[in-house]
């Protein structure tokens, strides 16, 4: 009897250890819960410049975070993602007026940062982006909030150089949660901070709650290519607040 209790106790145990490390692996990929962004809580950054650092253009500016993650990998809606994803993103290219600045960088890149801009943000850059997709396999892992700060700053140093004219848009494409979900919030608050950034956001074949949908001015849940390739045409569009006419390029912008 007593020999038969000690099993039943050792079973118990193991059965209690199994429940645990099942928990455990959970939650290691889920994101954690995160508030409503309420943009009146945030300071907006101001960005410096004076009319050295360039000069006014109403030039439209896509800067592009697009997936090299080695889940991209993976099967969604009958296709590899990643080849799905470069059909897609290959056709919004061919779609992006020729007069807009494009740039891409590739994040889930085996170098030690795990991010690589192939092209950088500025004219004429359609066929080398679409040269660059069709070179992309999947690599490693998911380093969201190294990419966002990246091409923040890429379109923060192009809002210098068009003294603060045009429009900037930063297209964000991912399959999975960050490596660091709490870095990559703190790296998209820091992002909202900027008025004359507009984030867009879209998660392939995504299940649960993402970042990007408290920071986006655009966020869609893409479970296919055809849904993938809709949501990027809508960061082609006029944004809301933008109207050309407003400007007046011969006005200084610095008051002398």
């Amino acid at each position: 009897m007593k020999t038969k209790n000690i099993l039943w106790l050792v079973t118990i145990i193991v059965v209690l250890i199994i429940i645990k490390c099942s928990d455990s692996k959970k939650n290691k990929h889920k994101e954690p819960e995160i508030t409503k962004l309420n943009k009146t809580e945030l300071t907006d950054i101001e960005v410096t410049f004076d009319e050295s650092d360039g000069e006014p253009q109403l030039t439209r500016n896509i800067y592009i975070l697009f997936d090299g993650s080695g889940s991209m990998d993976e099967y969604c809606a009958s296709q590899k993602k990643m080849d799905g994803a470069k059909k897609a993103i290959i056709q919004y290219i061919n779609k992006i007026p020729p007069e807009y600045n494009l740039g891409l960088l590739v994040f889930g890149t085996p170098n030690e940062t795990g991010i690589e801009e192939y092209v950088a943000l500025g004219p004429e850059n359609h066929q080398k982006i679409i040269d660059a997709i069709q070179r992309l396999i999947p690599e490693k892992g998911t380093p969201l909030d190294a990419a966002t700060q990246f091409g923040v700053n890429r379109l923060v140093e192009q809002y210098k150089k068009q003294l603060g004219y045009g429009e900037y848009r930063l297209v964000i494409v991912t399959d999975g949660l960050a490596n660091e979900p709490d870095k990559f919030e703190l790296a998209l608050r820091e992002a909202s901070r900027y008025p004359f950034i507009a984030i867009y956001g879209i998660g392939l074949c995504i299940e649960g709650l993402h970042s990007l949908k408290n920071y986006s001015i655009s966020y869609t849940d893409a479970h296919d290519y055809e849904q993938l390739g809709k949501a990027l045409e809508k960061t082609i569009g006029e944004l809301p607040d933008f109207d050309p006419t407003e400007f007046d390029l011969d006005k200084p912008l610095i008051e002398k």
